[in-house]
C-alpha cells in the first residue's frame, strides 16, 4: 500500500526546478525460503520523502513499470529520474542503452539520468545513503523470509522513515515535512511529439535503424518503427527521441554510441 502524500507547507514561490527530480535503485538482493526479494527504492532529490520502497520478486521491467506507474498516479509524474545501468531500465544488449522501460519514461516527459558505470557514489548522497539505513531498518524488523514478510517490512519503513525519523539532512525534519507532489500528470497515452522546425525526423525500421542517405544505422531496438530527430554536426548525427539525445553516430566509421542527454526543447 501506498499513502497519499502529505499536502506541503512550503510555498510555492520557494518550489526550485530540482524539487520534482527522483532517484531510483535496487539494493541488492536477500535470499528467502523460496526465491528472492530485490527491494527497490524511489526517492524524491529533493525532501529525501520515499516516494516507493517495493519488495519486488526479480528485477524484470514489467514489476518495476507497474511499481512507478502506481508512484506516478499518487505523487505525480518527476522532471527528472536518475538511475544505475541496472538491467530493467539499461540495455547492455542492444548495443546499450534505452529499455522499453525506459522508452515508457521518456514518453511521459521525464528526463532520464544515469550514474557513471560502477560509480555507485553518483547516487550517494540520496539513495545510496538510504539503502544502508534501509539495511539496519531490514535487520531490527526481522520480517519473515517470504515475499509477504519483506512487503509488510517495507510499507512500515517507509512509514517511519518519511513520517517519524527526523533528518540531519533536513535540520531534523522529517521528509513529509518538505515533500511536494509533482503536479505533472501520468498519461497513459501521451500525445505525439513534435519535433523543432531545424531538426530532421525520421523513422527507424522495425529494428531500430535509421536509414540515412545510402546507408543504415543502428540506433535502439526499443525503439520499433519510431520517429526520431537527426541533427548532423560536422560528421557526427545526433539522434534524439522526444526530449533526450539517445545516439551520436560517426559518418566517417558508420560507428555509434548510445548518449543519454536532455535536448534544449522542453518538454
Amino acid at each position: 500500500m501506498i499513502r497519499r502524500p502529505p499536502r506541503s507547507t512550503q510555498s510555492r514561490s520557494s518550489a526550485a526546478s530540482d524539487v520534482y527530480k527522483r532517484q531510483m535503485d535496487f539494493k541488492g538482493h536477500i535470499e528467502l525460503t523460496q526465491g528472492f526479494c530485490y527491494p527497490l527504492s524511489i526517492l524524491d532529490d529533493h525532501s529525501r520523502f520515499l516516494v516507493g520502497l517495493f519488495a519486488l520478486a526479480n528485477q524484470r521491467a514489467d514489476p518495476v513499470h507497474a511499481c512507478l506507474k502506481d508512484c506516478f498516479q499518487i505523487h505525480g509524474v518527476p522532471e527528472a529520474m536518475l538511475m544505475d545501468h541496472g538491467t530493467p531500465w539499461w540495455s547492455t544488449t542492444n548495443g546499450w542503452g534505452l529499455t522499453w522501460l525506459s522508452v515508457d519514461l521518456i514518453r511521459q516527459g521525464i528526463r532520464l539520468y544515469h550514474g557513471r558505470i560502477a560509480h555507485p557514489q553518483t547516487q550517494g548522497k540520496k539513495v545510496e545513503r538510504f539503502h544502508r539505513t534501509l539495511g539496519r531498518e531490514l535487520h531490527q524488523e526481522a520480517p519473515e523470509p517470504s515475499l509477504a514478510g519483506y512487503a509488510q517490512a517495507c510499507e512500515n519503513i517507509q512509514q517511519r522513515y518519511n513520517y517519524v525519523r527526523p533528518h540531519e539532512a533536513l535540520d531534523m525534519a522529517v521528509p513529509a515535512a518538505r515533500y511536494r507532489p509533482s503536479p505533472r500528470r501520468y498519461d497513459p497515452c501521451p500525445p505525439e511529439w513534435e519535433y523543432p522546425a531545424h531538426v530532421t525526423v525520421l523513422r527507424l525500421n522495425s529494428q531500430g535503424v535509421l536509414p540515412y542517405g545510402s546507408r543504415r544505422y543502428f540506433v535502439c531496438e526499443a525503439l520499433p518503427a519510431e520517429w526520431v530527430g537527426v541533427q548532423r554536426v560536422a560528421d557526427l548525427l545526433l539522434v534524439s527521441f522526444r526530449h533526450m539525445y539517445i545516439r551520436e553516430i560517426d559518418l566517417r566509421t558508420g560507428r555509434s554510441r548510445a548518449v543519454l542527454h536532455a535536448t534544449s526543447q522542453k518538454v
